[in-house]
């Protein structure tokens, strides 16, 4: 018994490390874009909206199909539908060497999102499934920190490990099948000892489209969470984005260094997402861990980008990027620990979630706060500052999911 139980444990591990690997290739080829911008502009004769629209492809695609994804992941189950993400995202990564013009290029862009989309939609419910309930909130808080690194490395490594950009999305395709591999040799949707009989009552109780429309659209957490997400994303993307233009216009501090200082944004959100779990399980209190950390992510955009002292604004982005982080592993586990869903409407719910965060993380910065605040940077920030206001009132009136439900 001890053997078998041991390699349920190894197993399980296994599962969750393939399942994080199968989260970074889509995020490695999308940032590698960012190296061979003016490349691409000059190549393919674009406009600079254009190439962002390269950039934004797998979002766009993601915003569209995530909910409907959620469905379909619940109605046939994980690892079918990664399978297929994986196929698809394969042959965009592998079109990409060989695109020479805008369409043919976006379209493959589009493709590789497949897999990211689908791996994340389906996280929460396939740890659940392979862990106990109390470990869910840390294991979402080390899938969001992996899902992280693939943007860090490929922007910071790309230009000095490849001599062309043919060579780099040859070796982006061939991570992808590699890590697709990984995938049908070890992964399942649950553990061997339980399979045979989980299917039996899953194939009893596969929700139906309308039922899966009907749980989840009616579930207010679903929708408290999914606008808390939203917030917090329309905030990252909006200080990461405009904090190097706005230090070096107020502060004529020198670009490279407003580049450090922004890159201290996504240090605080890895670490965030580590941190924010272990102190939620000390706080065991939903409303009060959210609500927190909105009002600790308010002061920080307040304040982190008012002082001219360089190692200050260091410290302070970075402090904002571990507030605005801790609470994402916590959304992302509400598919599964929400009332009334669990594994079954898990697929459904995160795909609801998964939209508005994507939603928050394209249109908040682009179409909204920008168009109001133009290159008035006090304003952009105070009206990021806003979105933490919003989360904190929906924070208020979250429902306690988890093993704290009362």
């Amino acid at each position: 018994m001890k053997g078998v139980s041991g390699n349920k444990k190894n197993r399980k591990w296994l599962v969750f490390t393939i399942m994080c690997l199968a989260y970074m290739p889509g995020s490695y080829a999308q940032y590698q874009l960012s190296v061979y911008a003016p490349e691409l502009i000059q190549s393919f004769g674009l406009t600079t909206s254009q190439f962002s629209s390269l950039f934004t492809a797998p979002m766009i695609v993601a915003i569209f199909l995530s909910f409907v994804g959620g469905m379909i992941s619940d109605k046939v189950g994980s690892k079918k539908v990664i399978n297929i993400s994986f196929v698809i995202a394969g042959i965009g990564m592998i079109g990409r060497v060989f695109a020479n013009s805008y369409m043919p290029f976006f379209l493959c862009m589009a493709l590789t999102g497949f897999s990211n989309m689908f791996v994340n939609i389906n996280a929460s419910k396939i740890t659940a499934s392979w862990f106990e309930q109390e470990k869910l909130g840390i294991l979402m808080g080390i899938f969001a920190f992996c899902g992280q690194l693939p943007g860090a490395f490929a922007t910071a490594t790309t230009a000095v490990l490849f001599d062309s950009r043919t060579s780099a999305f040859i070796v982006s395709a061939i991570f992808c099948i590699s890590v697709f591999v990984l995938w049908l040799l070890f992964v399942k949707d649950k553990p061997e000892d339980t399979m045979e009989e989980r299917e039996k009552i899953d194939q009893e109780n596969q929700p139906s489209i309308g039922d899966s429309l009907k749980v989840v659209l009616s579930n207010k957490g679903v929708w408290l969470v999914s606008i808390c997400i939203m917030m917090a994303l329309g905030s990252t993307v909006t200080l990461s984005t405009f904090m190097p233009m706005a230090l070096q216009t107020m502060y004529g501090i020198d670009m490279k260094v407003c580049g450090t200082i922004a890159s201290m944004l996504t240090l605080g959100n890895c670490i965030g997402s580590i941190t924010g779990p272990i102190v939620f399980s000390k706080i065991k209190n939903v409303k009060v861990f959210v609500s927190g950390a909105a009002v600790l992510s308010f002061a920080g955009i307040i304040m982190c980008w008012r002082f001219p002292s360089i190692f200050v604004l260091h410290i302070l982005v970075l402090y904002t990027g571990i507030m605005l982080g801790a609470s994402m592993p916590i959304f992302l586990s509400a598919p599964v620990l929400l009332e009334g869903l669990g594994t079954k409407y898990a697929g459904s719910a995160a795909g609801v979630i998964s939209t508005l965060q994507l939603l928050g993380a394209v249109l908040i910065p682009t179409y909204i706060l920008t168009p109001i605040a133009g290159e008035n940077y006090s304003l952009l920030f105070m009206l990021a500052s806003i979105c933490m206001v919003i989360m904190f009132l929906c924070g208020l009136l979250l429902p306690q999911f988890g093993n704290n439900q009362k």
